[in-house]
């Protein structure tokens, strides 16, 4: 598969393994916060009554969870696809780059 077609099959193969992988990531995360703290995640930081340090620790928590689950998605999916298709996935369109303004 080339052009457009390949690239949406691509997505929909990203999909599909973003799905387990966001679950993983949200167990894993609930998780080492009861290990860490044994009361509930922080829901809303802008609570009066959330401590800095608890907010800090589920901030630092959610985003290594975050890039954590954006690599093993964008990894997993491109496996997915080599062992399917048996070549690299297809790149992501490249944007134009800005024109610089020519009347400065």
């Amino acid at each position: 598969m080339a052009g457009t077609a390949g690239r949406l099959a691509f997505r929909i193969t990203t999909a599909i393994v973003a799905i387990p992988v966001s679950r993983a990531i949200t167990k894993a995360t609930r998780k080492a916060w009861v290990t860490a703290r044994p009361q509930d995640p922080v829901r809303d930081p802008r609570k009066v009554d959330t401590r800095w340090s608890d907010a800090l620790i589920w901030a630092a928590l959610t985003g290594i969870g975050s890039a954590l689950g954006q690599l093993l998605t964008t990894k997993g999916a491109d496996t997915v696809w080599r062992g399917l298709t048996g070549r690299p996935s297809p790149r992501p369109k490249a944007s134009k780059p800005a024109q610089p303004d020519e009347a400065e």
